[in-house]
């Protein structure tokens, strides 16, 4: 991992945007801003910490020219000084992660990985000014068996290096036999790192002493119920949804998915006869079973985030995963029968063995 980044100050006033208007709806799409003389790509993570840190919201730019906005900013606010981060890479233009307060203290990229590394984190994965390392709690692996599937506890650290934002843990299961990590993206499953005066310190501290023994037991318990639980449609179409959205966005690395998908859980359109699924209610779709349990949602999402993503791609599952866990299933508890679930789901040409689908 061979990322770079650089920290600088700038004011409100002095930068610069640019872009083009939407001509129906009159949204404006800012393609680069000009920080200190250099043009750069805005994040998402720029925007969002932007309008943070002035109290505003995007729909300003509905209304208003980026220079007048920046320019009532920096008339308006008590102190208009910001420190920003640059991710430099070698095949475009920088992108403008985060901005933050210049007081606000802020980890580099290798100091958070030298932490990581020293407390037994593996696995580092960066995107979008985050890095997320993997790592065992104190207590130990603590192997457990749910249904039929071997699991290990984890927990994942996620750390912004751009200022915005604090450290964050989540509890997480490995399912052995496959190696996919499930990770409970959300709030529900989710511990925040206090930080001092001495982030590294602080995150230090955390590392050693994280045990979530409340947390892995919700975990194991959401897990249980989804494997005698039916996934509805309408749960069914959250995860097509999503599935589209990140091939659109080429974070994905498989191009069967979709196909992958419908013989996990049926033909929606076929079984119910109808052509589009949109037609039915929310309510309705609720109440509407397919061929799979909510447990067969569970692994597909989290061996597609496992093997078959880019890093963004599986923050996007592993967000899908813990939304869904962390509220009742639709039809919680339907399935009276215990079944076998398959290894794996995804085809692929990579050798090792395939599972059918149960």
């Amino acid at each position: 991992m061979s990322n770079r980044f650089d920290y600088g100050f700038t004011k409100v006033r002095d930068l610069r945007a640019a872009g083009e208007r939407h001509g129906k709806s009159g949204k404006l799409k800012i393609t680069a801003v000009t920080v200190n003389g250099e043009r750069v790509v805005p994040t998402a993570r720029f925007w969002k910490s932007f309008f943070v840190r002035f109290g505003i919201s995007d729909s300003v730019f509905r209304y208003f020219e980026p220079s007048e906005v920046f320019q009532r900013i920096s008339e308006r606010a008590a102190d208009d000084l910001l420190r920003y981060c640059l991710e430099r890479r070698t095949d475009g233009p920088s992108l403008l992660l985060a901005v933050s307060h210049p007081n606000r203290a802020v980890i580099r990229y290798g100091e958070i990985l030298d932490i990581a590394t020293r407390h037994g984190g593996h696995d580092p994965q960066y995107a979008a000014g985050i890095i997320t390392t993997t790592h065992r709690p104190r207590v130990g692996d603590q192997p457990l068996e749910i249904g039929g599937d071997r699991f290990h506890h984890r927990f994942i650290l996620e750390t912004p290096v751009d200022g915005f934002s604090h450290p964050k843990i989540y509890v997480s299961m490995l399912r052995q036999i496959c190696s996919n990590g499930m990770i409970g993206y959300t709030r529900a499953f989710r511990s925040d790192v206090s930080l001092g005066r001495d982030i590294g310190h602080c995150i230090g501290r955390a590392l050693e002493t994280y045990d979530n023994g409340e947390g892995y037991a919700a975990l194991r318990q959401r897990f249980e119920s989804a494997q005698s639980s039916w996934a509805s449609v309408r749960e069914c179409m959250q995860l097509y949804k999503l599935l589209i959205k990140v091939a659109e966005r080429k974070d994905v690395t498989s191009e069967t998915l979709i196909r992958d998908f419908y013989r996990l859980t049926g033909n929606l359109n076929e079984l119910y006869g109808l052509a589009n699924l949109e037609a039915i209610s929310s309510k309705r779709q609720r109440v509407l079973p397919a061929r799979c349990r909510i447990y067969h949602l569970l692994n597909f999402a989290s061996e597609i985030a496992t093997h078959h993503s880019t890093t963004e791609g599986a923050r996007a599952m592993q967000a899908f995963i813990g939304s869904l866990i962390s509220d009742e299933y639709d039809m919680e508890g339907t399935a009276e029968t215990v079944a076998d679930f398959a290894d794996f789901f995804v085809q692929t040409d990579l050798p090792g063995p395939r599972s059918s689908i149960n």
